[in-house]
């Protein structure tokens, strides 16, 4: 990890692409020489990223989860991730960065984002391996982005949207999560699991139960625990409990609060409590987190 800083900075998408407004597409061996081989520092965005490995080397961390970076592979990053990728040689590749207005322009649903579960959440988000034969069908779609992103006729800009319509339909047929044959089933438990997700997102801190999650959609927790872990491979009460350790890893790691104030932020109301939970599921007392992590 790189060296320790008291804030993790969110860029902007304008910060680096403020020629286009919506998406960007770049090499990964542009951006490596640009950075003279050096490794990010751990960072989120406000925006969409696929970063594309046609050839890669070295360790992708994303929300303190290690991957290690290999040939022929594809990350999805969602807005306010935390990640850093630590290259141990020159990648091959592109990066994709696009806002939600590029979706909205292009009319790419959420439904479709949501429905291929590439863009995980709470540290789940390992990569698409691309198999020798479906390499050049990734590679045909991203050269008619690259061709039509340096272009000046007309309609770019809708050509690139229909583009990455098609990589994300690709990458949906590629995805190796379960999901239903039945078409009817798919389509209600693919529903339940973004609602949860957004109640997650929203009320981490306040809601810690499987049951209060499962009160507002509607459902028993046994079926909310069951339908989530189907897809996901993870129960309700699982994804609950990485969100809150999530977010308190940022903190821990990226600001001075104490654990008493950030058991009491979490939604804890004894910072014992939160103590031997973040004790129980990362076998380190949240002290024990802040200064090993500061010093790796």
């Amino acid at each position: 990890m790189a060296p320790f800083s008291k804030e993790i900075r969110t860029y902007t998408f304008s910060e680096f692409e403020g020629n286009n407004p919506s998406f960007s597409l770049r090499r990964l061996e542009d951006l490596y020489r640009m950075k003279h081989g050096e490794s990010d520092i751990p960072h989120r965005h406000d925006y969409y990223t696929i970063i594309f490995f046609e050839k890669g080397a070295g360790t992708h961390i994303v929300d303190f989860t290690e991957y290690p970076i290999e040939d022929h592979s594809i990350y999805f990053i969602i807005p306010g991730q935390m990640h850093q990728v630590i290259p141990t040689s020159e990648p091959k590749g592109w990066t994709m960065k696009f806002t939600d207005e590029f979706l909205i322009s292009n009319s790419i649903s959420d439904k479709l984002i949501n429905s291929i579960y590439l863009f995980n959440e709470y540290g789940q988000s390992p990569p698409l391996s691309i198999n020798e034969i479906q390499m050049p069908v990734y590679l045909n779609i991203i050269s008619q982005i690259e061709f039509f992103s340096n272009s000046l006729e007309s309609y770019t800009q809708e050509a690139i949207g229909a583009l990455m319509k098609l990589f994300f339909i690709q990458s949906n047929n590629h995805c190796s999560l379960h999901k239903s044959n039945n078409p009817q089933l798919q389509e209600t438990t693919n529903q339940l699991l973004h609602s949860f997700k957004q109640l997650l997102n929203k009320h981490y801190a306040s809601m810690h139960l499987v049951a209060d999650y499962a009160n507002k959609l509607n459902v028993t927790a046994d079926y909310l625990n069951k339908t989530v872990k189907s897809i996901t491979g993870k129960s309700a009460k699982d994804h609950i409990q990485t969100k809150i350790i999530i977010e308190a890893k940022r903190s821990l790691l990226f600001s001075e609060i104490s654990s008493k104030e950030l058991a009491y932020e979490l939604g804890f109301e004894e910072s014992a409590h939160f103590n031997n939970f973040f004790k129980k599921i990362t076998s380190q007392t949240p002290s024990e987190f802040r200064v090993l992590a500061r010093q790796s």
